[in-house]
């Protein structure tokens, strides 16, 4: 059995390998064609960018490739005994609870040299990180004690759930999980955003009323619009609305409005009350509600045997852990879907945004986040349909032009 899930782990390499190296190639093809979308200085940066990245990606995979190797053929037999030889708890459930807190840490640590690269080399060479080391090691410790707390609490509930609820603690699992998801959604941009961001009211000038007057005409109501310091880290440019009920906040990057026109925000700002008009939002609720019954209902009716093949105790610290390290794997027949879904969103957003404002407007503030962000405006049809949650520029500017 073992031999068998290291086989299934390099299957699934192997297929994020072959899309990563045909978006590769669909670029290396596409930088020497006549530039679309962008002008042709920055149709070849994104060009440049999006094949660094994907190089970057591919040896990602080989990186975690090599990283579930050693999890599954020595590294978990290893932590497992070293906590339970501890034994620092007296109750078995906190005992479990920090074994695979310990598995959460240590996963985040092995991360370290490909998150270090990746902020400090890679996109600094590219022109996008404005991190410090002093910011990276805050933001390593926030993130450490947010695990330890949030983290803490889903997993000794749903150990609880599993010692205690019989074969079918599947269902609640998947329910409490489900909820304490939205719980943090709601939490998300009043106390754990501003954790890493400042985050400030939008001072009143004619921006502030052009937004309020915008949400007022949608319908939207908020607890205010904020700007964070986004480029005290990164360069690219960003909203959103984040909470739900008296939480929503309308969030802008510093970034965005030093970049953009006050026309160019509010269109921005349209694509995102247009996911609020449509129902997106609520859609999304429920398709996350599916997503976690399939993978509950998958990991939670799994045979104790394969746990021990791979050297684990047969309880729900064993399971939850297995349940991490191959839930990427059920999540690959999952997200061609939610692609699918969300691109469809995405359409239907950028058309009302450019009603709110005007297709000009719409196209415009694109424009310029591609050039901003260096986003290649191309993607290949396979690897967009099974990773993009957003269809490429060109898609997007194409249908905004024939809805006029």
């Amino acid at each position: 059995m073992l031999y068998l899930l290291i086989f299934l782990y390099a299957i699934y390499s192997l297929y994020r390998l072959i899309l990563a190296i045909l978006q590769l190639n669909f670029v290396k093809a596409k930088i020497n064609e006549p530039a679309v979308v962008l002008n042709e200085t920055d149709y070849k940066k994104a060009a440049n960018v999006a094949i660094i990245n994907q190089k970057f990606q591919i040896f990602s995979y080989f990186y975690e490739f090599f990283i579930a190797l050693f999890w599954l053929l020595t590294g978990l037999k290893i932590l497992q005994n070293f906590i339970f030889n501890l034994g620092i708890f007296k109750n078995e459930l906190l005992n479990e609870t920090l074994l695979v807190l310990a598995f959460l840490i240590c996963g985040a640590i092995l991360s370290l040299p490909l998150n270090i690269y990746e902020k400090f080399y890679k996109d600094k060479k590219l022109g996008f990180s404005n991190i410090t080391p002093k910011i990276f090691i805050q933001d390593s410790i926030k993130s450490f004690v947010l695990t330890l707390i949030f983290g803490g609490i889903v997993i000794f509930a749903l150990l609880f759930c599993i010692q205690n609820l019989g074969k079918f603690w599947w269902i609640y699992g998947f329910m409490l999980s489900f909820i304490l998801v939205l719980i943090v959604s709601l939490i998300y941009p009043t106390l754990i955003a501003p954790i890493f961001n400042k985050m400030s009211p939008l001072q009143n000038g004619e921006l502030k009323t052009s937004i309020e007057g915008l949400l007022q005409k949608c319908g939207f109501k908020s607890s205010g619009v904020f700007v964070i310091d986004a480029s005290k880290r990164d360069k690219r440019l960003n909203a959103y609305f984040g909470g739900f009920g008296t939480t929503k906040r309308v969030v802008l990057f510093d970034t965005l409005i030093q970049k953009l026109t006050q026309n160019e925000i509010l269109a921005v700002l349209g694509h995102e009350l247009g996911h609020f008009k449509h129902g997106d939002i609520l859609k999304n609720i429920v398709l996350q509600f599916f997503v976690f019954a399939i993978i509950f209902g998958v990991f939670g009716n799994l045979n104790f045997d394969i746990l021990n093949s791979i050297g684990l105790f047969s309880n729900g610290a064993s399971l939850l852990i297995f349940m991490i390290l191959f839930l990427p794997i059920l999540q690959t027949f999952l997200e061609p879907i939610i692609a699918k879904i969300s691109r469809s969103h995405e359409f239907g957003a950028d058309n009302f945004g450019a009603n709110s404002q005007s297709a000009d407007d719409m196209i415009s503030a694109l424009k310029k986040l591609g050039s901003e962000n260096k986003s290649f405006p191309l993607a290949h049809p396979l690897y967009s349909a099974v990773y993009n949650s957003h269809p490429s520029l060109f898609e997007r500017i194409q249908e905004l032009n024939e809805n006029r």
